[in-house]
C-alpha cells in the first residue's frame, strides 16, 4: 500500500492508539477492543450481536469472535435474542467488576494520551475524526464508492 495513502495512515494511527491502550489494560488481561465491547454491553446491554456490531462500528463476524473470547473468560453471557434467531449478550457480575477495576486504569491512560498529543492534536481533531468515521459509515451504508 502506498505510504501516501489515507487508508495506510489511518490504519497506522489506529494500530498505535490500540497498542497504547492495550499496554495499560494488559495487567488485567484485557485488550482495548474487549474493553470497548464490555463498556458498550455494560452501558446499553443486553444487546444482540448485530446491535453490538453496529454500536462499535465493526463487522458482525469480528464481534462474534470477540464476544466468544470474553464469554469464555466469564465476562459476558450469550443467550437467545429477542426474535429467536439472534443472540443476546449481557454483562456478568465478573464483567461488571472488571470494568469497575479497569476504568481508573483507562482514565489514567486517557489522560496520558491527551498529554502526549497536546500541541500535536486538539479535541477538535478527535471530534473531526469521529465525524469523519460517521460520514464514512453513511457512505458504506449507502453503497457509494468514492
Amino acid at each position: 500500500m502506498d505510504r501516501d495513502c489515507s487508508a495506510f495512515k489511518v490504519r497506522r494511527l489506529s494500530r498505535q492508539v490500540t497498542q497504547f491502550y492495550d499496554q495499560a489494560l494488559r495487567s488485567e488481561g484485557l485488550k482495548s477492543t474487549q474493553f470497548h465491547l464490555l463498556t458498550v454491553i455494560g452501558d446499553e446491554g443486553p444487546l444482540t450481536i448485530g446491535q453490538l456490531a453496529e454500536r462499535v462500528g465493526a463487522e458482525r463476524t469480528s464481534v462474534t469472535r470477540a464476544v466468544q473470547a470474553i464469554e469464555t473468560s466469564g465476562l459476558v453471557e450469550v443467550g437467545p435474542g429477542p426474535d429467536g434467531r439472534s443472540k443476546s449478550v449481557r454483562l456478568t457480575r465478573a464483567g461488571r467488576a472488571l470494568l469497575d477495576r479497569v476504568d481508573p486504569i483507562r482514565e489514567k491512560q486517557e489522560e496520558a494520551f491527551r498529554r502526549a498529543l497536546a500541541g500535536v492534536t486538539s479535541k477538535r481533531f478527535i471530534d473531526d475524526l469521529v465525524r469523519a468515521a460517521d460520514r464514512l459509515q453513511e457512505l458504506i451504508e449507502q453503497g457509494e464508492e468514492h
